[in-house]
């Protein structure tokens, strides 16, 4: 497998502060392209079996602090990966060097828990910097360069809902117990309200017609509906169990359904306001990480579980399968997403239980047939994998998968990995926040939007 790495200038279109980010710095840290570091997680949520013989249990949640350890590199400025180019040009700025594809650019980015259909209406921002937020930018070129920011965020802020929705121009944001609304694609942004609750730092997010989202706090009962910038706060059926995904009908916004963290289903017609259970629950005595739904079909439903692996159900969970392909035995499937493209595309980031060794028993795993069995496509040695891993699936391109690894240890960063399983080929590019989360520009996938999450530095 091929993994790029590029350097990108420390700003975008203005002038980056000292001390904390206004966009991006000139400090950040990034790893070589061919020998990653391992990491380890400590976090207060969701235990994690690492080992079933051994005893020992780690935990992962949304705020996760990763240590990586050394492998020899050293400090750098930005970085960027770029692939698919025709032909490049190369700008440098000091230390910084990027490199621009003129040709084709036509895998760009992804998002998770949204939907933002066909795109018709929306342009790119038309703004050279960020007002009313530091918790949201943008980038023209993968993330090499990252539009400023008017505000800084300070340690601890939390951004894990991020969605453009179908109004052109209109996106929400779910930042530091706040959702942010902008009107004109991200240029501005402003508080529209107070979300969650004091046990979730940050809610995400998944867009469900013109106007109108859905919120919820990760692994917590905090549920909310968003229509026309005012909020609704719902009653969440999962209680202390906690909601681990969320996807709406299509065809039908007051249709949406929940997965908790015990393996239930839970659906509504009414936009939240009332509740039933769905099936039965995927296993029992386990523990979900992640419940995905399919963006085209809610129910095609795939769960990752400590200990189960995967489990699929195509008929809302009144029936489950177990998934082959993640181990010999046991394996835990920490974070899954369904393609928007293609609902027989099904993307995992987990662990096999049964690899005694810590440094490669964690594999992106992709499947072909809707989650019913996976193939290890990227290994612990081609990029950072940890217990949990954000993940992005590309909005036109079944092949093409984004995923994240953030780090406050020692001030590291966070590495925005772009996978194109045709040409089995991995970009890296780098920037200094703790942790970043991704949408992209309905329409045109070669402009994306980064929610922005700081901790303190480490070491």
């Amino acid at each position: 497998m091929r993994i790029l790495l590029l350097a990108g200038p420390a700003c975008l279109l203005g002038a980056c502060v000292d001390g904390l980010p206004v966009g991006q710095t000139g400090t950040d840290t990034s790893t070589d392209a061919t020998t990653q570091p391992t990491s380890e997680t400590t976090t207060n949520e969701t235990p994690t079996t690492e080992s079933p013989t051994t005893g020992e249990t780690t935990t992962e949640s949304t705020g996760t602090s990763v240590e990586p350890t050394s492998t020899g590199t050293t400090a750098v400025e930005p970085t960027t990966e770029t692939t698919a180019s025709s032909e490049t040009t190369t700008t440098t700025t000091g230390e910084a060097t990027t490199e621009t594809s003129t040709g084709d650019t036509s895998g760009d980015s992804s998002t998770s828990d949204s939907t933002t259909g066909p795109g018709e209406g929306w342009q790119p921002p038309n703004c050279e910097s960020v007002t009313g937020t530091g918790a949201v930018t943008f980038s023209f070129d993968q993330g090499a360069t990252l539009a400023p920011m008017d505000q800084q965020i300070f340690p601890v802020t939390y951004t894990f809902g991020l969605v453009a929705l179908g109004k052109p121009g209109a996106m929400l944001a779910g930042t530091g117990q706040q959702i942010l609304a902008s009107s004109d694609a991200g240029c501005s942004w402003h508080s529209i309200g107070p979300a969650g609750n004091p046990n979730a730092p940050a809610v995400r997010l998944h867009a469900a017609g013109e106007t109108r989202a859905y919120a919820y706090g990760d692994n917590n009962e905090a549920i909310m509906r968003v229509d026309d910038e005012v909020i609704h706060k719902l009653s969440s059926p999962a209680g202390q169990d906690g909601i681990v995904g969320l996807g709406v009908d299509p065809n039908d916004p007051d249709h949406v359904r929940i997965g908790d963290s015990a393996g239930r289903l839970w659906d509504s017609i009414d936009a939240g306001e009332s509740w039933q259970p769905s099936g039965i629950p995927a296993f029992a005595g386990s523990l979900a990480y992640r419940v995905a739904f399919d963006p085209q079909d809610i129910d095609h439903v795939v769960v990752g579980a400590l200990g189960e692996g995967v489990l699929v159900s195509h008929d809302a969970g009144e029936g489950w399968q177990s998934a082959a392909g993640l181990s010999t035995g046991d394996a835990n499937g920490f974070n899954l997403v369904v393609s928007p493209v293609d609902g027989d595309i099904v993307w995992v980031e987990g662990l096999d239980l049964e690899d005694p060794n810590d440094q490669t028993q964690r594999h992106v795993y992709r499947s072909e047939d809707g989650g019913l069995s996976f193939t290890a496509v990227i290994e612990a040695n081609e990029a950072q994998l940890y217990n949990g891993n954000h993940l992005f699936p590309h909005p036109t391109d079944p092949d093409i998968l984004y995923f994240v690894f953030g780090s406050n240890y020692q001030a590291y960063g966070t590495d925005l990995y772009r996978y194109d399983h045709g040409a089995d080929e991995i970009t890296l590019t780098h920037n200094m926040w703790h942790d970043t989360v991704i949408t992209f520009l309905p329409g045109d996938p070669s402009v994306i939007y980064l929610g922005l999450s700081i901790e303190p530095g480490g070491g």
